[in-house]
């Protein structure tokens, strides 16, 4: 499968996942709020409460996994924007992104479609990999380049470009990375890791 026709299955999944999977979630749920409200024995009320916390809890599964497999679409007329909502819908539950922008330089569209989608890649990785809860990406300009530093706790101490070598995760992220010319490289600082990815500006 080539590149594009991952991006393409990636948002057919991610469809497929919100329509079908997430209507069944709802009909259980909903199916559990009705047994609730009938007369039944303590026992009985701790398990379908148990239940009601356990399906909350799928849902929100839910919401991470298709926001990692296919983010909302980036705005071009408003990219920082589309970067600050693409941090909010990967902040579900207890995982939160921080997002910082000091651009002031014009970034091409094509530019902006690679970085934005990359962004996602990214985040999504780090979560999964290096199993922390809060992200800070920062997202600014150094001489003629642009970088983006994505910046958490982690005693993990791997990449998540390799980790996965055979990932199509990793396919995506590298593919992104050849298409923006981009290079790659990291450091650890008073307990924190930045996994720095920069490339040259095209206008």
């Amino acid at each position: 499968m080539n590149f594009r026709g991952v991006e393409t299955e990636r948002k057919r999944i991610a469809n497929d996942m919100h329509d079908q999977v997430g209507y069944t979630i709802m009909q259980v749920r909903n199916s559990l709020q009705e047994a609730s409200k009938k007369e039944l024995d303590n026992q009985a009320l701790e398990q379908i409460s148990l239940a009601q916390y356990l399906i909350g809890d799928l849902h929100l599964s839910l919401r991470q996994l298709i926001e990692n497999v296919y983010p909302r679409e980036l705005m071009e007329s408003n990219w920082k924007e589309s970067f600050k909502q693409l941090a909010t819908g990967m902040s579900l539950g207890e995982r939160h992104v921080e997002m910082d922008i000091e651009v002031e330089s014009e970034l091409n569209t094509q530019q902006l479609h690679q970085m934005f989608r990359l962004t996602q890649e990214m985040l999504a990785n780090i979560f999964t990999h290096a199993k922390v809860d809060r992200v800070t990406m920062h997202i600014y300009e150094e001489d003629d380049l642009v970088m983006l530093n994505f910046t958490y706790q982690s005693s993990w101490m791997g990449n998540p470009l390799i980790k996965s070598p055979h990932g199509r995760g990793t396919f995506i992220i590298n593919e992104r990375m050849r298409l923006l010319d981009a290079k790659y490289k990291k450091y650890y600082e008073d307990g924190y890791k930045h996994e720095i990815i920069y490339f040259p500006k095209y206008v």
